[in-house]
């Protein structure tokens, strides 16, 4: 289009340089009002085309562990009891997944749980590292009692967490592999103590943040009361078996597993109770004491 474009610009105006100046504003200018009202449909064309991936953040990477709080030994405690909750959490993911998969018969459920283990894992090792690398002459007496208490509650859920990866979901796996089923009532059993376990864990983190000697004490007597569920619900089972029950028999020996697991699970969780009471006197010296008032048989 130069050759009437170019006749048109001289006209106006003679020089030559301004002319190619002219000349490439009012291109630009054109150029504009033609396609910036298309870049709105084109963007979102191109979004239609080319969604965004969605990045999905790591649940294994820490939140509150921050490095630059080692100096204060108040703020970094605080961040590592923080980041142990999210480990409550974690633990509290696989009890429900647990109850899905063996409830439920969900295969997804047991490969999902088995890699929460993993989180939990990884974050119990990043608190452990995060806190080793406190200065301990910076850490006064209390300091040095919660960082206990922190370590002693994080190992202890990693631990119930190794019980449901490696022994709760590999019983999972082999009952929904083997086509199996439990009684109905084999199942309530195990329904209501896994149940009972996530509102185990929901106490235990109270526990842990608060101190609460009446939580800490209803907690470690939740060891009782998961061992008279397990003893009848163990007697119950035998009677089925005796009964003849197809279902109890072919079962048996996976439902007496986990039930010894979730019995076992529940004593890590109740440990949280320790530091409370041992604190206040109610633990072991309160126990050799009632044990000292018992008339020998």
């Amino acid at each position: 289009m130069l050759n009437w474009i170019g006749p048109w610009l001289v006209a106006i105006e003679p020089e030559a340089g301004r002319v190619v100046a002219d000349f490439h504003t009012a291109f630009n200018l054109v150029m504009a009002a033609v396609f910036l009202p298309l870049l709105r449909p084109f963007a979102q064309l191109l979004v239609w085309l080319l969604p965004a991936r969605a990045a999905q953040a790591d649940p294994s990477k820490p939140v509150y562990l921050d490095d630059s709080a080692h100096e204060t030994p108040a703020i970094a405690l605080a961040g590592a009891a923080r980041e142990a909750l999210r480990m409550a959490d974690v633990l509290e993911a696989m009890l429900r997944g647990a109850l899905d998969a063996i409830d439920q018969g969900d295969r997804k459920r047991v490969v999902a749980t088995k890699g929460l283990d993993d989180v939990l894992d990884r974050l119990n090792r990043a608190i452990k590292v995060y806190l080793t690398e406190l200065d301990l002459d910076s850490l006064d007496d209390d300091d040095n009692r919660r960082l206990t208490e922190i370590l002693a509650f994080i190992t202890n859920l990693e631990h119930a967490g190794d019980i449901v990866e490696g022994n709760l979901m590999a019983l999972a796996a082999k009952q929904l592999k083997r086509g199996l089923a439990f009684s109905v009532e084999g199942q309530a059993e195990i329904r209501a103590m896994l149940e009972r376990l996530v509102g185990n864990v929901h106490t235990a983190a109270a526990v842990f943040m608060t101190d609460d000697a009446r939580a800490a004490r209803s907690l470690l007597g939740e060891k009782e009361v998961f061992r008279d569920l397990e003893a009848h619900a163990t007697e119950a089972h035998f009677a089925r078996v005796r009964a003849g029950r197809v279902e109890s028999v072919e079962t048996s020996a996976l439902h007496l597993d986990i039930l010894r697991d979730l019995k076992r699970i529940n004593a890590h969780i109740a440990a949280a109770a320790y530091a409370v009471l041992e604190k206040r006197g109610e633990l072991l010296s309160s126990r050799l004491r009632r044990d000292a008032e018992v008339p020998p048989q």
